[in-house]
């Protein structure tokens, strides 16, 4: 469907500036009404601020968080559109024009370092913003209705790459949500693709060049050559870039393919275990991992992958695997994780141990076993304590399994066992376990 005379990109009168952005299908319009906006703002703000002020960071009638708290909200009130979808790409825009004011602030006025944690935390609200935005957009039906619209998109999309180069891990995620929610033409996915690699064959070379290839693979549906770019990048590849391609493919439920990029990783993950307990980030991006690793088995029921992975990574995964255990009903196989990891019952939840007791009591009762052993051999008049309370919690099991016997010969053997202890022996007395 071609745009109407009315939402052409000629120029015409408009009563108010506000009329730019009601109803019309032009980027460029949309973009003229944002600077218009930006300089009555900004010539407000300027009014009361002086410039070494302002550099300072001595006063705070204009800082960035104006640009993302009135400037932004104004913008995105101003439009008012009959299809959902453009209003949609209209507001991924002013996310789109507000990221860059951010930018032009931070690179003409600076960010005071109190404020910087906020300036990076705002950055990241908006950018999972414009992801939002982009999930909503039925780009199917916007590039079949409005394909010249969504042109002049892609056009504007790239005033982007001249942020900040220390923000370039943030370009390549627009860029990669871009490019697999809204620009899905795969007539345009192949011709920027043949333009890459008529420039890194012409010589040019940079990270965002590697990573865009690799991304149009992706885009494509050519996994292995996805992986294949991947390998020969020079530069190690940010994990967080692997985890937005695996997100984009749970959106889509593309589960096999979800799985092939999950196994891809394994290796990657494997190799960084042990910097898993020293560094924040490699634990959030395991556990992300681990999550999506999760849908699939939920998605598809093929839990053997899922199990194999929660296997290779223990005891990282202790708890994951504990929980998907007793999700199945392996309450043996779960006893035996405990076991193997030497968790004693102070330290499993409560209510999975109650879950187990309830079904098979005899299953537990290794648990407490190996907890009282341990507890003795440390010697402390404590220990000896918590073995007593122990030993309590495994006769009831042992009385109501009807094994009383047993349960006798075990209290025996201990007593025998350590006979020398003569602090254990008066707890033993204590609790009425021997005379």
């Amino acid at each position: 469907m071609k745009p109407t005379d009315e939402n052409s990109n000629e120029q015409k009168h408009f009563d108010t500036p506000e009329q730019k952005v009601q109803n019309t299908h032009a980027v460029q319009l949309w973009r003229e009404y944002f600077s218009e906006r930006f300089e009555t703002f900004e010539r407000r703000k300027m009014q009361t601020v002086s410039f070494r002020d302002l550099a300072d960071g001595k006063d705070t009638s204009y800082t960035f968080v104006h640009i993302y708290r009135d400037y932004y909200p104004a913008l995105l009130n101003a439009g008012q559109f009959f299809d959902e979808d453009i209003a949609l790409l209209y507001k991924y825009h002013v996310q789109i024009e507000t990221l860059i004011r951010l930018f032009s602030f931070e690179g003409q006025y600076g960010v005071a370092s109190y404020m910087q944690a906020n300036f990076d935390a705002t950055v990241e609200k908006l950018s999972d913003q414009m992801y939002v935005t982009l999930k909503q957009i039925n780009s199917e039906k916007l590039l079949l209705e409005n394909k010249q619209l969504i042109e002049e998109s892609l056009r504007n999309f790239q005033s982007l790459y001249e942020i900040p180069a220390k923000w370039g891990h943030l370009l390549f995620y627009l860029f990669q949500i871009s490019w697999s929610l809204l620009y899905v033409e795969q007539a345009w996915v192949e011709k920027y693709e043949r333009q890459l690699l008529e420039e890194r064959e012409s010589g040019k070379a940079s990270q965002m060049l590697e990573l865009a290839l690799v991304h149009f693979a992706f885009a494509s549906g050519k996994d292995e050559l996805a992986f294949e770019r991947l390998s020969q990048s020079e530069k190690k590849i940010d994990m967080v870039h692997y985890l937005v391609w695996m997100k984009l493919l749970v959106d889509k439920q593309e589960w096999t393919r979800l799985l092939s990029w999950l196994l891809h990783l394994k290796p990657n993950f494997l190799d960084g275990v042990g910097t898993y307990y020293y560094h924040s980030d490699s634990r959030e991006f395991f556990h992300e991992y681990l999550n999506y690793f999760w849908k699939y088995a939920q998605h598809t029921g093929d839990e053997d992958q899922y199990e194999e992975m929660l296997i290779e990574f223990l005891p990282i995964t202790f708890y994951e695997y504990g929980e998907y255990l007793m999700v199945i009903g392996e309450h043996e196989r779960w006893v035996e994780l405990q076991i193997i990891m030497g968790y004693s019952p102070e330290l499993i939840q409560r209510k999975d141990l109650k879950e187990v007791v309830s079904f098979q009591k005899e299953t537990v009762l290794p648990i407490y076993h190996q907890a009282i052993d341990r507890l003795i051999n440390e010697r402390t008049r404590k220990s000896y304590q918590s073995a007593i309370k122990h030993l309590k919690t495994l006769r009831s099991l042992y009385f109501e399994l009807g094994d009383e016997e047993r349960f006798s010969q075990y209290i025996d053997q201990i007593a025998t066992v350590y006979g020398r202890l003569r602090a254990f022996q008066e707890e033993l007395r204590k609790g009425k376990f021997i005379s």
